[in-house]
């Protein structure tokens, strides 16, 4: 074959490996009130939330300096982290690096509006036995492996039950908000619970939020715990026809083109809810210094500003 005819050959095979952009399908009918908790439920009081400690409340809250045994190291992922397990025989995920004060504080602010989160928290202070990297270890986000909370599976973006309602499109307004760019399906989990909590007892949870307050781009990749690049990010880019432009440039775009002035003002509507006190709580619970912390909440909150006053 002449060479110019492989080339060709080449580049074609390599266009049809390229996967065609995704589509965001409904459900046949729309989810009833009880399915629709399992993504969301609206919080009696926004401004009640306690921030700091999250859904887990402070009674999982890890001691500091606590000791935790060595289960295994984790191969994949941005971030360096481990399974450990405590002197109860708990087992943690534990996530270190820049993606851990970010996970911990985003979480914080989905949960304060209603969506579902595992616990999680920031810990500064612990130690690792049974590993040839024991010793002191330094902040780090914790995540529990709970009994009464079991991993069953994963959701996608594109077609869950959830798609078209007002809080689905809530929350890809709020994944736009913190910039959060590593919109993938292993992040989006299923749990199934022993009792009924926060009105379900299956939710579907966007986690692993650590790709966020930075900047959104899919190549090169985004930024992450980055607040000079999250205050330069747009977010609104204007309105036209009755959908929204936005700034961002990271994965799946497809998501976000029809989104309306008031799916924008449903998410900073209820962001513009949350008191002083519990935007520095969602931060200081990250281990946020007060001054990085000061900039990064200005940052969001000029944002939750400029979606409430969209019209259209």
């Amino acid at each position: 074959m002449p060479l110019h005819r492989a080339a060709i050959g080449i580049t074609l095979a390599a266009s049809a490996c390229v996967a065609a952009p995704k589509t965001v399908r409904p459900p046949a009918r729309p989810p009833t009130a009880e399915v629709l908790a399992q993504l969301w439920v609206e919080p009696e009081d926004i401004a009640a939330r306690d921030l700091f400690h999250g859904p887990g409340g402070p009674r999982l809250l890890p001691d500091p300096g606590r000791r935790f045994e060595f289960v295994s190291r984790k191969a994949t992922g941005f971030s360096p982290g481990w399974d450990v397990k405590d002197p109860a025989g708990v087992e943690w995920s534990v996530k270190a690096g820049p993606e851990a004060q970010v996970e911990v504080t985003v979480s914080r602010l989905v949960w304060a509006i209603g969506f579902h989160q595992p616990p999680t928290y920031y810990v500064r202070d612990w130690s690792l036995t049974g590993s040839p990297e024991e010793g002191p270890q330094y902040n780090a986000r914790f995540r529990p492996d709970l009994q009464a909370m079991k991993k069953t599976g994963t959701w996608a973006w594109h077609h869950n039950p959830f798609v078209g309602t007002a809080p689905y499109r809530g929350l890809l307004v709020l994944m736009l908000v913190v910039n959060n760019w590593d919109l993938l399906e292993r992040n989006n989990v299923v749990y199934d619970l022993e009792e009924p909590r926060e009105g379900a007892r299956r939710w579907h949870v966007t986690r692993d939020l650590g790709a966020s307050l930075g900047t959104a781009r899919r190549f090169p990749q985004g930024s992450r715990n980055d607040v000079e690049g999250f205050e330069r990010e747009g977010f609104v880019a204007g309105v036209a026809g009755g959908r929204v432009r936005f700034a961002y440039r990271g994965r799946h775009q497809e998501l976000f083109r029809d989104l309306t002035p008031a799916d924008v003002r449903w998410t900073c509507g209820r962001l513009a809810r949350l008191t002083p006190r519990q935007w520095e709580d969602a931060f200081r619970a990250g281990g946020f210094e007060p001054e990085r912390a000061a900039r990064f909440i200005r940052a969001i909150r000029k944002r939750v500003d400029q979606g409430q006053k969209l019209s259209g």
